[in-house]
C-alpha cells in the first residue's frame, strides 16, 4: 500500500497540560507527531469546539485522544457514533456532537474512535503521574499500531481487544 492509498486518519488530543494528568491527550500526540506518518494529521486542544466539526471532515478515521478518570488502566480505545442531540456548553464540546455536526455541515463524517488513557492526578501543574506516564507509553504503542491499520474493519477489530491483547498483534 502507498502512502496516497492509505487511509487519512486524524488524531485529536484533548486536554490541558497544566493540570497534570489531563495533559495526556496532548502529549500522546505530539508522540504521533513526531513519528511524522504522512497520513496522519495530529491537533490538540484544551477541548473540542464547533469549528473542530470542519477540521475532521476530510478525514477517513478520527481518533479522540483524551485523559479518562475512569477508563480501565492503562486505556480504552472505543467506536463513537454522532450523537443525535447535539449537546455542548459554553465551555465543551463532546466528540459525538462534534460528529453529529460534522455530519449536519458535510453530510457525512470520519469513523470515529475514542482513545480514553487512565490519568490519576488533576491538580494545578505539569508533568504526568507515574502511572499515566506508563499508561501514555503502552497507548502511544498501540495508537501507532491502530494508524498503520489498512482499513476502519481492522481499527474497529482493535476495538474490541484488551490493551494485553493489541500489544501482542
Amino acid at each position: 500500500m502507498t502512502a496516497s492509498d492509505r487511509m487519512r486518519i486524524f488524531v485529536w488530543g484533548i486536554g490541558n497540560p497544566g493540570r497534570r494528568d489531563d495533559g495526556l491527550g496532548p502529549e500522546l500526540v505530539r508522540r504521533v507527531e513526531e513519528a511524522a506518518l504522512a497520513h496522519v494529521h495530529c491537533e490538540a486542544n484544551y477541548q473540542l469546539n464547533i469549528e473542530d466539526a470542519y477540521d475532521i471532515a476530510a478525514a477517513d478515521v478520527v481518533v479522540f485522544v483524551d485523559a479518562s478518570r475512569d477508563a480501565e488502566p492503562p486505556y480504552e480505545f472505543t467506536r463513537i457514533h454522532p450523537a443525535r442531540a447535539i449537546s455542548f456548553t459554553t465551555h465543551a464540546l463532546d466528540a459525538e456532537s462534534v460528529l453529529a455536526l460534522c455530519e449536519e455541515i458535510t453530510g457525512g463524517c470520519p469513523a470515529a474512535f475514542v482513545l480514553a488513557v487512565r490519568g490519576y492526578e488533576w491538580d494545578i501543574g505539569e508533568g504526568l503521574s507515574q502511572g499515566a506516564a506508563d499508561g501514555l507509553d503502552r497507548a502511544h504503542e498501540f495508537l501507532l499500531g491502530v494508524v498503520g491499520l489498512p482499513s476502519i474493519e481492522a481499527i474497529e477489530g482493535f476495538a474490541s481487544l484488551k490493551p494485553d491483547a493489541a500489544a501482542t498483534i
